[in-house]
């Protein structure tokens, strides 16, 4: 599957935020006697329908985290879900159940796709959960302000931040929604440079705050001036 498989699911203010949260993959499940696929649409039913059907898991963490809520109702859940495009990673179902993994393959191609995404959709920022596929499956990125808020350069040299935060699902990670929930928010609010001009070594990202996102696998770089990323593509949270 060398083309984009899932559709992006667009909230009402997205032209105005111009933020994506990625999640990584998604895995088939069964009803009754047959075997489900996740459609084109996934990412848009997947939503939908846990909005309706609050339960535990990746959506319900996510939520937690971007209302600012323990128990966030229907109506504020979709009034902060409209402030993003949200869509997955690797494209098509991983397999049968939660516990299956992407292949080799569907790394290598999910990374060609997620370029070809951002070129598209233009967002200025992406929140990505997952730190696995953040350090180990996602492409190199052209500039860094530390280990987890880097950014890709469009084709017209346009910066694209993100911010990597641990899985909903992962305890080990230390995914606690208060802490995600505010890192989330200082990093919607920070101004980065915008342009690949303006993020050369000797420039400087304007009140770029020191950004807490719990328990990191490894220490953050702590410079202010953004350095071209040596971060390398390679294996979820």
């Amino acid at each position: 599957m060398n083309r984009a498989f899932f559709k992006p699911c667009f909230g009402k203010n997205y032209l105005n935020t111009k933020t994506l949260l990625l999640s990584e993959s998604a895995y088939s499940w069964r009803e009754e006697d047959k075997i489900c696929d996740p459609p084109p649409s996934h990412p848009k039913k997947s939503l939908n329908w846990a909005i309706n059907h609050p339960k535990p898991g990746y959506f319900r963490s996510m939520s937690r985290a971007i209302c600012g809520e323990k128990a966030p109702s229907a109506d504020q859940m979709i009034r902060a879900w409209d402030d993003y495009a949200y869509t997955i990673y690797v494209q098509g179902t991983v397999g049968l159940g939660a516990r299956k993994r992407p292949s080799s393959l569907q790394w290598e191609r999910a990374a060609n796709n997620f370029l070809n995404l951002i070129e598209e959709i233009r967002p200025a920022k992406v929140i990505v959960t997952g730190h696995d596929m953040w350090n180990h499956h996602m492409p190199p990125t052209f500039v860094q302000h530390n280990d987890y808020q880097q950014a890709y350069k469009l084709s017209d040299g346009t910066l694209v931040w993100c911010l990597a935060l641990p899985h909903p699902s992962n305890s080990r990670s230390g995914f606690k929604w208060e802490e995600i929930g505010e890192s989330i928010r200082k990093f919607r609010a920070t101004e980065f440079p915008t342009s690949s001009n303006r993020a050369q070594p000797g420039s400087r990202a304007t009140s770029v705050p020191s950004v807490k996102m719990g328990a990191l696998p490894r220490p953050a770089q702590t410079a202010s001036t953004p350095e071209k990323s040596t971060r390398k593509s390679a294996g979820r949270t």
